[in-house]
Parts: C-alpha cells; sequence; structure tokens
C-alpha cells in the first residue's frame, strides 16, 4: 500500500515566481505616467534584485500547486465532455472515475494504518499529528476533485441522467457534507490544543470516507442494470433535445419544487431543505401553541410535517406526542421512517388512531394556491381524526375566508376561535386559525 500512492512533490517551477512583496500585485500589472512611472519602475527593479522571503515563497507554492491540481482536473472533465462519447460511455467514464478516487481514499486509510500500527508497535501512542493532517489532507483533495470534476460533468450531461442516478449523486452530497463537516471538527480540535484527539479521530474519518465511495458505487451499479439511453439521445448532442422526459428518465425530468398537482413538495426540494436547512420550524409559533392551545400529554398529528422538524420539537419538550404525516410521495424513505405518507387533501383518510388535535402550520401554503380545491377534503379529515381541535394557517382575504368557509361547510362542529388566533397571531406574527370542536349537547 505504501508504494501504490507515492507523494507528490511541489515541482520546483512552482517557487520561480516572479520575487514581488508579499499581498502585492507585479509590477508589470500596473500602468504608471510621467514621473511617477520613473518612481515605481526604479523601485520595482530593486524590489525584483531582492531575493524573496521565504514565506513569500511558501504563499506562493500553495497557490501554484492549488492552480496544477485544477488543471489536471480540468483535464479530465476535458475527457469527460467529449461530444463523441454517448450517454453510456460518459457514464461509464463517470463510474471508474468515481471508482478511482475511491481506490486512492483506500490506500490513504491502508498507508495510514499501517503506519500507525508500525508507531505502536515501536511502543509509541501513533504518529505525529501533522503524520495524520497529511493523510486527511489528502483525503480532503480527492473529495474536492470528485466535487469538482462530477459538478461540471453533471451539469454538462443531464440528457444522460435519469432521476434515481439524480437522487444518488444528491445523497451522497448530503452525507459528504457531514464528512466535510466532521473534518472542520478535527481542525477545531487541533486549534484548541487537543491533538492527540485529532489523531485517534483521523482514522475513523477515513474509514466513513471509503465507505460512502463504496456504498455509492454499489447503488450506481444496481441503477445501471435498469438504465437506457434517451430515445433522442443525438438531439442532445446537438443542442436541440427537450428536457421533458417522464419519470425516472433519461432524459433527467424538469426540476419542480412541487409534484405533480402542485401540493406536495417534490423529492429534490425536500432533500435540497434538508442540506441546507432550510425548513421553517415555525418556533415562535409552536412555543405560543405549548402554552396557550396544546394539551398536556396529548397527542398531536402534524399533517404537513415535511422532514419532521415541528414533531421533533415538540416530541423534545416531553410535554406531549407528535406525531409526522406528509403527502410528499418519498417522504417516509428521505426521513428514515420518521415521517408518515398521507395526503390528507387528496382521498379520505382513515389512520390507526385519533388524535386531540391536527395541525398544518403550512396550509394557507399548500392548498391555497389559484385553481386548488381541497380544502372540503382536508376538513373531512380533520374532523374524522381529530377530537379536539385543529390548527392551521389560513392565511388573509381570499385564502381566509376559503379557509372559514370550507370549515363551516365540510366540518360545522369546528368552531374558530378567534380571540386565541389573534393572540397567536401577536405571539408569533404568523396568520393560524385555532378551531374547537363543538361538545354535543
Amino acid at each position: 500500500l505504501k508504494e501504490a500512492r507515492p507523494r507528490r512533490l511541489i515541482e520546483p517551477k512552482m517557487l520561480q515566481h516572479q520575487a514581488r512583496p508579499c499581498g502585492r500585485p507585479p509590477f508589470r500589472q500596473m500602468v504608471p505616467h510621467g514621473l511617477s512611472a520613473f518612481v515605481v519602475l526604479a523601485l520595482g527593479s530593486a524590489v525584483q534584485a531582492a531575493p524573496q522571503k521565504p514565506i513569500c515563497q511558501l504563499a506562493e507554492a500553495l497557490v501554484g500547486s492549488v492552480d496544477s491540481h485544477l488543471s489536471e482536473w480540468d483535464g479530465q472533465i476535458e475527457i469527460g465532455l467529449n461530444t463523441t462519447m454517448n450517454c453510456s460511455m460518459f457514464l461509464e467514464f463517470v463510474y471508474l472515475s468515481r471508482d478511482r478516487i475511491r481506490m486512492q481514499l483506500e490506500y490513504v486509510r491502508g498507508n495510514f494504518t499501517a503506519e500507525d500500527e508500525m508507531f505502536r508497535a515501536k511502543g509509541e501512542e501513533g504518529g505525529s499529528t501533522t503524520w495524520a493532517m497529511t493523510h486527511m489532507s489528502t483525503a480532503a483533495s480527492l473529495v474536492s476533485a470528485h466535487l469538482h470534476i462530477h459538478g461540471v460533468l453533471s451539469a454538462a450531461r443531464p440528457h444522460c441522467l435519469s432521476e434515481n442516478l439524480q437522487l444518488l449523486f444528491l445523497m451522497s452530497l448530503r452525507r459528504l457534507k457531514s464528512l466535510l463537516y466532521g473534518q472542520l471538527r478535527h481542525l477545531w480540535i487541533i486549534f484548541q490544543g487537543t491533538a492527540e484527539l485529532f489523531r485517534q479521530g483521523a482514522g475513523r474519518w477515513l474509514t466513513e470516507l471509503v465507505e460512502l465511495f463504496e456504498a455509492d458505487l454499489r447503488t450506481m451499479e444496481t441503477i445501471m442494470v435498469s438504465w437506457g439511453p434517451p430515445a433522442d439521445e443525438h438531439l442532445f448532442l446537438e443542442g436541440k433535445g427537450q428536457f421533458n422526459g417522464s419519470r425516472p428518465g433519461p432524459p433527467l425530468p424538469v426540476f419542480r419544487q412541487r409534484e405533480e398537482g402542485g401540493i406536495a413538495l417534490s423529492t429534490i426540494e425536500v432533500l435540497r431543505r434538508d442540506m441546507f436547512e432550510e425548513w421553517n420550524l415555525h418556533k415562535p409559533l409552536l412555543r405560543a401553541l405549548l402554552r396557550h392551545v396544546l394539551p398536556r400529554d396529548g397527542h398531536i398529528a402534524d399533517v404537513c410535517a415535511g422532514s419532521g422538524r415541528a414533531a421533533d420539537f415538540l416530541n423534545d419538550t416531553g410535554l406531549l406526542t407528535a406525531y409526522a404525516f406528509d403527502p410528499s410521495s418519498n417522504i417516509r424513505l428521505l426521513s428514515r421512517g420518521v415521517v408518515d405518507f398521507v395526503q390528507i387533501y387528496a382521498e379520505p383518510v382513515r389512520l390507526w388512531r385519533n388524535f386531540d388535535l391536527l395541525m398544518c402550520l403550512s396550509a394557507a401554503e399548500d392548498f391555497g394556491a389559484e385553481g386548488l380545491d381541497v380544502w372540503p377534503q382536508v376538513w373531512r379529515n380533520i374532523e374524522s381524526h381529530a377530537t379536539r381541535g385543529a390548527v392551521v394557517s389560513c392565511g388573509v382575504g381570499d385564502v381566509r375566508q376559503q379557509v372559514l368557509r370550507t370549515a363551516a361547510a365540510h366540518a360545522p362542529k369546528f368552531q374558530l376561535d378567534e380571540k386565541l388566533s389573534e393572540l397567536l397571531r401577536g405571539a408569533s406574527g404568523e396568520d393560524v386559525c385555532v378551531f374547537w370542536r363543538a361538545t354535543d349537547a
């Protein structure tokens, strides 16, 4: 393993940049005039004649090494962008390049493990922090190459991708995010003065990185078994193809924030909000609901839960039990079983139990779009499952009137609590409506 990945040396030419003060542009980039030109040129000659400081040489070498890596990566991209390659050849290149990165990561991990065992056999606690950092930085550079190359290739040949391949690459990015975050945690450990913890964690980080690439390659192999090239591939190569393919493609279906029907969030949108933590958690509203509305030890159903963050927030209080449901078609898979799939607006729903309250804090946005007429079914399902009441975002103007009108027509036992709704609006700034089930006389 030690010889399988030779160390890359900085080429001498990288150190032979034009000498100049650190942080200043070279004098040849300036355009002086008149007397000032003579002074500047004289000073420039004096500076260039002086030897460059070692720290400046190091800075120039670092910049030059990055430029060199980018140049090599761009060379790989040129191969992948060769228009003589059809989609089958292109995806084979994508697979092989990912496999090559995986193999290099295995070499890095193998070298790290072998050398660590050698140090311990000599009675030492392990390699130095510098030694461990070298292996971790090498692996991080390989991951950067992966992101650089495959990001450009995916953007250049979207007609070759199916929805399944797109989801694979996006899920891989989501897992890579946590690993790169872990790398920053390790660097933090060094700067806080506990470098010995960094050496202990570097091996685990390298193992997780290798396992991620191995899992991605296995999944890609499975997907490619059923993959087929687009029927009009030649049109895409000529720039005339239309991205209106059916799921799962190829070509890749057009991106939409919401699924067909305009209500449920698309799988890609759910992934994006998870990846960049862009869910609106409505925390001020949830705090107000805990104080004024939600019953202690009650059972609450969030039927517009997204990835279930609001339900998690409520459950963490220990004051009640919250259940999460969402209409996105792949929500159970995306949330790892935390959120169940329910489309409360589409058809009559019969869940395994009733709940004290049902809530949908994005109802006005989800159900209030022009042309939608789903509130009647929403209220019928609320009435059949909520034993005490419901909390829905109801918007303003025509949207609010539609909510109140359909509630009176399809869930007549639910009465609007205007005073409490106004209290919640003042506490959270959100337009919500609280309905209570009228008790039978």
